[in-house]
């Protein structure tokens, strides 16, 4: 495989890789790259069906650049032939049952959703602000591969401005699982005699302790 003759693999991603926003970051790359292809979980990690040239540069990449929360194990190039020759590159549905791969563990929050939350915007104050770097993950999930209707979050349906985020390649919530705001996620309150109290529920609650 060389940097000027156009080929066709599959590349295989091992490690800790699903909830970590790989995904999009493969997405990203092969975008800049002028890739075509697919990129999908399944439950030994990520596999990447592509083509173009310089896949070797590619490949290393993955590894190079990989998303903060990610840790690459190993990354398999095999040949591959596509059936039908790919249009642009597109994140696919997850494939398979089971768990084969590294489960991410929960990460405290990033500085760009800390910063939302002491805003002004709409996640202001909103403990449960999240994003592709940073959020829960092991606590929220129930089965691999790694998608939202296979966590905690499924009951939550996304409202438009979230979901304009989970959909938007340039946003770093691009396919966040467990994205969610005030409007759409879960949420805390305060209830007194079996009654919700209006107001913010964390001083209403040190309110009744003291």
């Amino acid at each position: 495989m060389t940097g000027a003759t156009p080929s066709s693999a599959r590349i295989r991603v091992r490690g800790q890789v699903q909830g970590v926003g790989f995904r999009p970051f493969v997405w990203q790359l092969a975008t800049a790259m002028g890739l075509q292809g697919e990129v999908l979980n399944d439950p030994e990690g990520v596999l990447i069906f592509v083509t173009g040239a310089d896949l070797a540069g590619f490949a290393d990449r993955l590894r190079r650049d990989a998303p903060p929360l990610a840790r690459v194990d190993a990354v398999e190039v095999a040949v591959w032939a596509f059936e039908t020759a790919p249009v642009g590159f597109s994140i696919t549905a997850s494939r398979g049952k089971g768990a084969q791969t590294r489960v991410t563990p929960d990460a405290a929050t990033c500085p760009e959703c800390l910063a939302e939350i002491r805003g002004t915007g709409r996640r202001r104050g909103y403990a449960f602000t999240n994003c592709t770097h940073c959020g829960p993950r092991f606590t929220i999930l129930h089965a691999l591969p790694y998608d939202r209707a296979q966590t905690s979050m499924a009951g939550f349906a996304m409202c438009p401005a979230c979901r304009a985020e989970y959909e938007d390649p340039g946003d770093r919530r691009f396919h966040a699982q467990p994205i969610a705001c005030p409007d759409c996620g879960p949420r805390l309150w305060f209830e007194r005699n079996g009654a919700e109290i209006e107001g913010d529920a964390i001083p209403l609650a040190t309110q009744a302790l003291r």
